[in-house]
């Protein structure tokens, strides 16, 4: 017990420490606090999130992890520039490549990167974000998220001005559900693929997920009762089909994966919200896990789909 007392006094110490010799910026994270000197000018994003906050606040990176799977994955309208470096995957970035780069920021997902935060750290001040810590509310932290990195950028103004437009999207968006009789109806967001065993296989968003809180701010109500998970969603086979009771259903699936049609078609066709026309497909690359960008995107896609009868 002494120990642990005396280490944490070191860490406290530790913290004061930085804080009185931060010349900077002190910024608050999941793994610590972290020191940001000036305006950081060459940023790399190790999660596909702070890519789409960077291209929102109109900052390009200088590094990208995975960039294939964002172009693949995150369907919005700003893309990377083509110099834009690949610095390896998100849970493994090349700490070779990172420190040719010489960044001054890195924007990083705890729950990835903890293990390797302190080799990131002396590469470049390193700002960590944890959507999925317990007790987070996923759209709060998106936007506290969202504010926190245009701030050190230096672009809170143009954090604001995306986080209003994003707000007006949503209010429009509520009466349009309502002008259309649909306020307050129920949902199931399920994302569908085959998975690497092969298995069709289809994620099912809880309430303590960031989509189901999105579209709960438009006035739905997420039918899926099943307890909150980890990351948001529950993972099961498309025998859970038939257990779900909804009045709509919203599914993504990519063009050349429609576990539904393909893997359970005669069960699909069986099922309430499909005889009746309440079935809505989004494209694969609607991200579920983005920032303001996305969430507006997401909204308009359900919106469009459930008022096009």
């Amino acid at each position: 017990m002494r120990r642990i007392g005396f280490l944490l006094m070191g860490m406290s110490w530790l913290g004061l420490a930085l804080a009185q010799n931060c010349t900077g910026q002190l910024v608050r994270h999941a793994l610590g606090e972290t020191c940001v000197v000036g305006v950081p000018q060459r940023v790399v994003a190790l999660e596909w999130t702070y890519v789409e906050d960077l291209l929102a606040l109109g900052v390009q990176p200088v590094g990208v992890a995975e960039i294939q799977g964002y172009q693949e994955w995150v369907g919005l309208p700003l893309g990377l520039d083509k110099n834009v470096v690949e610095v390896g995957l998100r849970s493994q970035p090349s700490l070779e490549v990172l420190t040719t780069l010489k960044p001054d920021l890195i924007l990083a997902p705890a729950f990835r990167v903890k293990p390797i935060y302190p080799r990131l750290a002396q590469i470049a001040p390193t700002l960590t974000f944890d959507p999925f810590a317990e007790g987070v509310r996923p759209y709060a932290e998106m936007v506290n998220t969202f504010q926190t990195i245009a701030k050190v950028l230096g672009r809170t103004p143009q954090a604001q001005t995306v986080l209003t437009r994003m707000e007006t999207h949503f209010a429009q968006a509520r009466q349009s559900l309502q002008k259309a009789g649909l306020g307050g109806q129920r949902f199931v967001l399920a994302q569908a693929f085959t998975s690497r065993q092969n298995l069709a296989t289809m994620r099912i968003f809880t309430r303590n997920s960031l989509a189901s809180q999105i579209l709960e701010r438009i006035g739905l109500k997420n039918a899926w009762e099943d307890t909150p998970q980890p990351y948001g969603y529950t993972e099961v086979g498309l025998e859970a089909l038939s257990q779900i009771q909804t009045d709509h259903f919203i599914y993504i699936v990519h063009d050349d994966d429609n576990v539904f049609t393909s893997s359970a078609e005669a069960l699909w066709k069986r099922l309430d919200f499909v005889r009746n026309h309440r079935a809505y497909r989004l494209p694969g690359n609607t991200w579920t896990f983005g920032g303001p960008l996305s969430a507006e995107r997401l909204v308009a896609m359900v919106v469009e789909s459930m008022t096009r009868r």
